[in-house]
């Protein structure tokens, strides 16, 4: 097993950091200290800063979160692709004790402070949509039904993720998943 880039622990520090806080939560310090790489690495590597360092993280962020749910999507109808993403954040929260909440959610929250990271952020959130809404096309929804669909489960996930989170409970995950059988 290779070692990861010295890039490479930048990026999953800031993802890791991202979830547990937010992008305004943690310090380049922390951030350092997290990855065990030196404060002239982290220059070398994002010479714009931790702005140029979410930027980044946001976006590898995205392509995980694409990745993820193109896996859980192969071989199954739009209905069970998508509650098998939502089981997926069952268990990351539940796992986690609910300290890891969404990096994408993070980074866009953060618009003021790191528009960069909160327009990747928004790209993400649109690139998922469309999977989601490919799979419903897929399904036989019209075009302009699927894609208003991807749009709003999108949407409805973050939710129920962010509410999860705060009440430190799955049951807005669930209640999405009975929703969704029911609905779709």
């Amino acid at each position: 097993m290779t070692t990861p880039s010295v890039h490479d622990r930048l990026i999953a520090s800031a993802i890791t950091l991202l979830r547990r806080k937010g992008a305004d939560g943690f310090g380049m310090a922390e951030l350092l200290a997290h990855s065990g790489v030196a404060r002239r690495s982290m220059y070398q590597h994002f010479p714009d800063g931790k702005a140029q360092l979410l930027a980044e993280a946001t976006t590898s962020a995205g392509r995980y979160a694409t990745a993820r749910m193109l896996q859980l999507q192969a071989g199954r109808s739009a209905v069970d692709g998508f509650v098998a993403v939502i089981d997926s954040w069952k268990t990351i929260l539940t796992d986690s004790d609910y300290e890891f909440g969404c990096p994408l959610v993070a980074a866009a929250l953060a618009t003021a402070e790191y528009p960069e990271a909160a327009e990747r952020a928004a790209e993400s959130f649109t690139a998922l949509g469309g999977l989601v809404a490919a799979a419903f096309a897929r399904d036989g929804a019209s075009p302009d039904a699927a894609q208003g669909t991807g749009q709003m489960l999108i949407a409805s996930l973050e939710g129920a993720i962010i509410t999860s989170r705060a009440r430190r409970t799955v049951e807005p995950l669930d209640a999405l998943a009975g929703h969704v059988r029911r609905a779709f």
